[in-house]
């Protein structure tokens, strides 16, 4: 009796094992077959990209099945930015083929402080994992085709800005009591992006030989895609003090000076302030 007893457990124990293994296989038959098509990178910014991800789905079978639900997640560099899923009404033909996209804005983060340290990164990952609900008919009902897709990219780089020069322009001597003298103060600000910034404010300050030689603010500049700036800055300087300050100036290789400038924009619709300093 033992002898055909083990042998009916096992068989008793395969039979879910296999009934699930018939029903895949059975199922897989009417499950159309979905490729990544392409995946586009629309644009970005410094909140976030702009993703298309293209796919195809052909029917294999002969008749027509319904493409009827969307649902997926879409991760930056493994943490979870979206979770999404909406219904569909998509009636595929039989043996027929026909392409459907997710277009995405992205958030690379979420917070405006995490940003400064996001932006040390050169690229990013966005990845994009789900499933295709496929409607196929009423003895089968719904089936779940996975679906997934990835790119890598650049993260938008932060405005920089960058000391260039104070240059002597005059000194005049016409008025003993009240001399006057002339310098061009001289810095860029960067803009790496293929996007333009608007920038509110630029600040700016330039101290030498413990004097405050200049300081002020640049109002609604925008920062060309890819361009290097030079934004320059009349300095008139008037009285007896500057007989003993304005070779210090013309001589800064023997002189300790310091250049300040804080950049402001926008980030997620809170006002940013990037510090700069030269030397630092």
């Amino acid at each position: 009796m033992r002898r055909f007893f083990r042998p009916l457990v096992l068989l008793v124990t395969l039979i879910p094992v296999l009934s699930c293994s018939l029903l895949q296989n059975a199922l897989s038959e009417y499950a159309p077959t979905i490729t990544l098509k392409d995946i586009q990178l629309k644009g970005f910014d410094f909140e976030g990209a702009d993703i298309e991800y293209i796919y195809t789905i052909k029917n294999k079978v002969s008749f027509g099945i319904t493409f009827s639900r969307l649902a997926f997640q879409i991760s930056v560099d493994g943490k979870r930015m979206i979770d999404a899923q909406n219904d569909k009404n998509v009636v595929i033909k039989p043996n027929e083929s026909t392409d459907f996209s997710i277009v995405q804005r992205v958030r690379y983060v979420e917070t405006v402080e995490a940003i400064f340290e996001f932006a040390k990164k050169d690229s990013v990952e966005i990845a994009l994992k789900g499933a295709v609900g496929i409607y196929v008919n009423q003895m089968i009902g719904n089936i779940e085709v996975p679906i997934e897709g990835s790119k890598v990219v650049p993260v938008p780089k932060l405005p920089h800005v960058a000391f260039g020069s104070l240059d002597f322009g005059s000194m005049n001597f016409s008025n003993p009591l009240n001399p006057s003298a002339t310098f061009n103060l001289k810095f860029n600000v960067k803009n790496s992006n293929p996007f333009d910034i608007k920038i509110p404010k630029i600040e700016y300050g330039f101290t030498a030989a413990g004097t405050n030689v200049v300081s002020g603010t640049k109002q609604n500049q925008t920062l060309t895609k890819n361009s290097d700036a030079q934004i320059s800055i009349p300095v008139n300087l008037r009285g007896r003090d500057i007989v003993d300050l304005v070779p210090k100036l013309r001589d800064l290789n023997s002189t300790d000076y310091r250049f300040t400038s804080a950049v402001e924009f926008n980030i997620m619709g809170q006002p940013v302030s990037l510090p700069f300093a030269y030397p630092k």
